[in-house]
């Protein structure tokens, strides 16, 4: 890493430039708790059909037998991924800039979400374009190929290629009309974790500064206290920041789920009248309807939250690039990420069926055991022990079957991995383990990356 700079901080905006993600939360959260019924209104949001579409939600998938297809076998498209844009808008500085970007990753078999803040300040290479700020990716975009859904398609791209993982579809949206949303809510209780202040807070007019503070404890906020909320950093940073929107995400996913009365068609027109004019996606409706059925089901405890940050533990550091402040990756090649996003993102039959693996070496190449027992933990396998065969003189890679065809999905991913290596099925215990692999002399020669 490099030498540690002392750093300039960037200017604070003093205009209403920061996204909102709760503004994106909101639509997404009602159209997939309401149906596709309440969602036809909002059709003029739909731009385009994704061209990255979750097999799960597409038309004319079957979804419930999808779950059980064991054609769909590639690793990461049995979660669904959504990224989360949110802009200033309107006149402002900067109306376009994503100052928020958040990954929403859904596990539909084990009923779980993990979503996944991105600092606006990563310094990320674009296809194409200019090394830029993440931030600048859309606009950037938009302005090259002078296309909208183009510069959100290579938002997605690049997103893609710094976690590693596909980015199924995009919401984009942009905070007017937050303060009436969450009115029309009701307001949305958020437990504040510590004291707030903010001296800073730019008034109404932008031509000064409205000071906002807020206590320790639990709060039922209005509109514009929870704009306010998850907009202050005067005083904080933008860790912080994303950790106070994600907050409020799942306070309002609460509160739809909680009270009956948001299910009336009054409530459910005057939101969606309300963001119609303020937000853009690639889910089409009938991948919404399919995606309510796994949304409705889902619980608050089987939601988890994450901040990519320049903690010690962190993945990125704060640095200068001619006098710019920027966040650069600790791993230049980006294996710290996308290590860390597919233990995350865990593909969900990985996780529902936890195959134990052994993996023995049957080379006298020593280390292969090793590295390829490395590689399937970062994907999030239960590897049990990595050892050296009795015989190294196999010439082909095996993958031997104790499971009684129990751990068929990790099997498949094996296979696939392993170059399509031969299956035997044995019975009984093998080693303490439901799947063992021998590695041969003709690993090297097969597609190890997924």
């Amino acid at each position: 890493m490099e030498e540690e700079l002392e750093l300039v901080q960037p200017l604070r905006p003093n205009i209403k430039r920061i996204a909102i993600i709760i503004f994106i939360a909101i639509v997404v959260l009602l159209t997939l708790l309401f149906g596709i019924k309440a969602f036809k209104i909002t059709k003029k949001i739909i731009i385009s059909k994704s061209t990255t579409a979750s097999p799960y939600l597409t038309e004319g998938v079957d979804f419930v037998n999808s779950l059980a297809s064991d054609n769909i076998i590639k690793e990461g498209d049995r979660r669904i991924n959504i990224l989360l844009l949110g802009i200033g808008g309107g006149n402002h500085d900067g109306p376009s800039l994503t100052d928020t970007i958040m990954v929403v990753s859904i596990d539909p078999k084990n009923k779980g979400v993990a979503t996944l803040s991105i600092p606006r300040d990563l310094y990320v290479d674009v296809e194409e374009l200019q090394s830029t700020k993440i931030n600048a990716v859309y606009i950037s975009g938009k302005n090259y190929y002078e296309s909208e859904e183009k510069g959100l398609n290579l938002m997605k791209k690049t997103v893609s290629d710094l976690l590693g993982v596909p980015i199924h579809y995009f919401v984009l949206a942009d905070f007017d009309g937050f303060e009436k949303v969450i009115d029309i809510l009701g307001g949305v209780e958020i437990n504040v974790e510590k004291d707030l202040y903010d001296p800073l807070y730019p008034d109404k007019n932008l031509q000064g500064y409205d000071a906002f503070s807020i206590s320790e404890g639990l709060h039922t906020m209005d509109g514009e206290t929870a704009l306010k909320y998850a907009r202050s950093r005067e005083t904080t940073s933008d860790f912080d920041r994303a950790k106070r929107q994600q907050a409020i995400l799942l306070a309002v996913k609460e509160k739809v789920m909680k009270e009956q009365s948001l299910l009336s068609v009054g409530k459910i027109t005057q939101i969606v009248n309300t963001l119609s004019n303020n937000i853009k996606m690639d889910l089409q409706i009938s991948e919404i309807g399919e995606l309510s059925k796994i949304m409705k089901d889902i619980k608050s405890e089987n939601v988890s939250v994450k901040v990519i940050d320049d903690s010690p533990d962190g993945l990125v550091y704060a640095n200068r690039l001619e006098e710019m402040y920027v966040l650069l990756p600790n791993d230049p090649t980006l294996k710290e990420f996308h290590d860390f996003v597919r233990q995350y993102f865990k593909d969900p039959f990985i996780v529902s069926e936890n195959a134990t693996i052994s993996i023995k070496n049957g080379t006298k190449k020593d280390g292969l055991a090793k590295t390829f027992g490395e590689e399937m933990t970062s994907f999030g396998y239960n590897i049990v022990s990595v050892s050296n065969a009795e015989k190294r003189d196999y010439q082909t890679t095996f993958i031997y079957d104790y499971s009684n065809n129990k751990k068929k999905y990790t099997i498949n991913f094996l296979k696939e991995k392993l170059g399509d290596a031969p299956v035997i099925k044995l019975d009984g215990e093998g080693n303490g383990c439901d799947i063992e692999i021998i590695i041969g002399e003709d690993y090297k020669s097969k597609p190890q990356e997924q």
